[in-house]
């Protein structure tokens, strides 16, 4: 659920971005900048680069257990959905001849989520299914965090932004229970 998000982002930016400019390649990636074993990630350079660097448990939306008409009067029970947000770093990962074309380009994804601050089915048809509703807010971040970030991450920094996207709902349709109905008089059952 999280890579179809990202991944339809993704696919999104690069479209406007190649009509923006009238480019050839994808400019953006869904990448980490660094490997696991420390490494510098392969075919990210002169990129705009999307990293997940946090997911958050959205707790302020109460969910309550999930009960659905199963017909023949029962009901199935499903557990509540997941209600998520992502933290996505936005890194303009250009070497040092190329860097105002660095600045030109986090500053075309900036503008491009200010025009496009939330995505939805209505808005964008191409939208998984599986994704209802993603929203976008810069996150604004102290300086000596947004060092520990880059730190963590082992990258040397390069200009970025961080977005707050609210709010990515998980929902397996798995029925934890099957409740049968209550009857009605004389063994009737009443839906």
């Amino acid at each position: 659920m999280i890579a179809t998000a990202l991944k339809f982002i993704t696919d999104f930016l690069n479209k406007e971005i190649k009509l923006q400019y009238g480019l050839d390649s994808n400019p953006v990636v869904l990448s980490s900048l660094i490997n696991p074993d420390g490494t510098v990630t392969e075919n990210i350079e002169n990129k705009l680069i999307l990293s997940l660097i946090n997911i958050e448990h959205e707790t302020t939306v109460a969910n309550m257990q999930q009960f659905h008409s199963a017909g023949n009067n029962a009901f199935d029970k499903k557990a509540p959905p997941v209600n998520l947000n992502l933290y996505v770093l936005a890194s303009a990962n250009y070497d040092s001849k190329n860097y105002a074309e660095a600045l030109k380009m986090i500053s075309t994804l900036i503008g491009i989520f200010q025009t496009n601050p939330y995505f939805n089915k209505e808005n964008n048809p191409d939208m998984p299914s599986s994704v209802n509703l993603l929203r976008f807010e810069i996150f604004n971040i102290p300086i000596k965090e947004l060092s520990h970030i880059w730190s963590g991450i082992g990258a040397k920094y390069v200009p970025s932004i961080i977005y707050k996207v609210r709010m990515l709902t998980i929902q397996e349709n798995q029925i934890t229970e099957q409740i049968p109905g209550i009857g009605g008089v004389g063994g009737t059952a009443k839906t």
